[in-house]
């Protein structure tokens, strides 16, 4: 008992290796990076919660200052989980130091609002725990345009009938069903009578079957839905990683090559398919050297570029022309190369990403957008990206202050679509995403209600995506756990086409169908089958994380009300 004390006593400065807060905090993260790719131990995340609840039950945070020792440890592990997203360019590590810095903070407001709620407000850390952790994920999904990529519950992929409950309270309520169960069995450790510490443990194991339970039904239920329509699909895979290169014509020869490989493997799979009713290519890869260009009225030469009127209206002229010599001959080509048995069956349509040029007037706008081209080879859809990743896509004030691109390698930053769009193919409600947008639950939320509510209810979601830019690494993996989350909070089925993988057909119950191996060239053919399904995470959205954070409000200002009671 004397050496508890002195432990906890303030006069003690203990080096950080004897920092009972350094060797908890250490546990806690590590558990959760392993349940994560590459190693995918996803079991570890259910004991991450005790090493946390340990910390936050002690009377006085132990060791020379405790909340610098979680931050520096959870910034270190955040920087390890998401290393994949510095190998494009090395400068990209400098935004990863930048972004693990960021993200540690919300280990520390955990613990600090948790204590809060324990020990100045008397809450039980079975209620606490969880309800801060949470609220806290909600933020960060929010926050600075928001990063839901690797929350608590997405470890939990490879457990269907558990992560099921996402239908009604999200990804953040798998989250905070493995905290509720950590501080159970945590508060359980404590408790000297037998008595007090079977009923946490009763609890826990009661909401476990509870929510296997459900999801076990939720599962068997698909089977009873009636079919409304099916779409046979080939999501292409190619396997060219992103190089970030000063020379412009090297960048534009990587451009052609990867149209190119594109083209090959849709040709091949058509000439083996007679019945493919859309072929999707991921983002960006259909520019090749030509991207989309799109005229807005009148266009005039930009200041300062030497063009005449008649110039710019003749390069027009060229650019449209070309494009859509590359559009119908796609079209053509890929619909001629299927058996002649395929006559009579639907034509083929392509669904690509591709850079769209917008001009009006001396102004000129890029967007990433997915295009729909119909089989005779017109564009009858396009889809404008409109959650755009932070100094990937564009640069804060990079509008005004254009000489920030000058600072990084990309010339100049995109412009923001404005709404969702419902691609028709052959009667099958068809909606795209593009890149990182399908790891925001709330952007896929509102954009599938209010297509619904337009009466364009999408009957399949489809996300594509270039993920050349992380050479294989595991954020590939996090983001297609992103994608089966997304399937169960709308029930729809989800399908992915991205460069260099993870390329998969997902159901409406979370579960992949087919996918292709990371950096291998392939298609996979997605069968789906349309059944309509409802859940309430669509109509009421992050309602249960909502209440989670206003918890966490309250906490902060009562933590808030307090310093400056000690101050004064």
């Amino acid at each position: 008992m004397t050496r508890n004390k002195r432990a906890n006593s303030s006069d003690e400065i203990l080096p950080p290796w004897r920092s009972q807060t350094l060797f908890l905090a250490t546990i806690a993260n590590v558990l959760v990076w392993a349940a994560f790719p590459p190693l995918g131990l996803f079991p570890l995340a259910w004991f991450a919660p005790l090493a946390w609840v340990r910390l936050i039950q002690e009377e006085k945070l132990p060791g020379p200052r405790p909340y610098w020792v979680i931050w520096f440890v959870s910034a270190i592990v955040w920087g390890v989980l998401l290393e994949g997203v510095g190998r494009a360019y090395w400068a990209n590590y400098f935004g990863l130091v930048l972004m693990g810095s960021y993200l540690a903070l919300y280990q520390v407001l955990f613990v600090g609002l948790t204590r809060i709620a324990t020990h100045r407000w008397k809450l039980s850390v079975v209620i606490a725990a969880p309800v801060v952790w949470t609220g806290l994920e909600l933020v960060r999904g929010y926050m600075i345009t928001g990063f839901s990529m690797a929350l608590l519950g997405h470890t939990q992929v490879k457990v269907t009938s558990l992560i099921q409950i996402a239908d009604i309270v999200g990804a953040y309520g798998v989250s905070f069903l493995i905290v509720f169960v950590g501080s159970c069995v945590a508060n359980s450790i404590r408790q000297a009578d037998l008595r007090r510490r079977a009923v946490p443990l009763i609890i826990a194991a009661g909401t476990l079957a509870c929510v296997y339970a459900y999801g076990l039904s939720q599962i068997a239920s698909l089977r009873q839905i009636p079919v409304k329509g099916s779409l046979k699909v080939a999501l292409i895979q190619g396997t060219e990683d992103t190089i970030l290169d000063s020379d412009p014509e090297a960048a534009q020869q990587r451009a052609i090559d990867t149209f190119n490989q594109y083209w090959h493997l849709t040709l091949d799979v058509c000439s083996k398919h007679d019945d493919i009713e859309l072929i999707v290519w991921p983002e960006g890869v259909f520019s090749g050297n030509m991207p989309q260009l799109v005229v807005q009225g009148n266009v005039v030469p930009p200041p300062g570029s030497g063009l005449t009127q008649a110039d710019v209206e003749q390069n027009i002229v060229l650019w449209k022309k070309y494009f859509d010599e590359k559009t119908r001959g796609a079209a053509n080509a890929f619909n001629s190369a299927r058996p002649d048995s395929a006559a009579d069956i639907r034509a083929t349509y392509l669904l690509v990403g591709c850079d769209s040029r917008e001009l009006s007037g001396d102004v000129e706008r890029i967007y990433n957008a997915g295009l729909l081209i119909a089989p005779h080879g017109e564009v009858v859809g396009r889809y404008d990206k409109i959650h755009r990743v932070l100094i990937g896509e564009y640069i804060p004030f990079g509008d005004r202050f254009p000489w920030l691109y000058n600072l990084m390698p990309m010339p100049r930053g995109l412009a923001p679509g404005t709404r969702p769009v419902s691609f028709d193919v052959h009667g099958i409600n068809v909606a795209p995403s593009i890149c990182f947008e399908d790891t925001v639950p709330h952007l896929i939320r509102r954009h599938t209600r209010t297509l619904t509510l337009q009466g364009e209810r999408p009957d399949v979601l489809v996300n594509l995506t270039n993920d050349g830019w992380f050479w294989g690494s595991g954020i590939l993996d996090l983001q297609l756990n992103c994608a089966i989350f997304r399937a169960i909070e709308l029930r729809r089925p989800f399908l992915v086409a991205a460069n260099t993988g993870l390329t998969a057909s997902i159901d409406s119950n979370g579960i992949v169908q087919k996918t292709l191996p990371r950096r291998e060239p392939g298609v996979v053919i997605a069968d789906v089958a349309i059944r309509p399904r409802a859940s309430v995470y669509e109509r009421l959205g992050d309602w249960f994380a909502g209440l989670c954070l206003l918890v966490c409000l309250a906490l902060t200002f009562s933590g808030c009300r307090a310093r400056c009671k000690i101050r004064e």
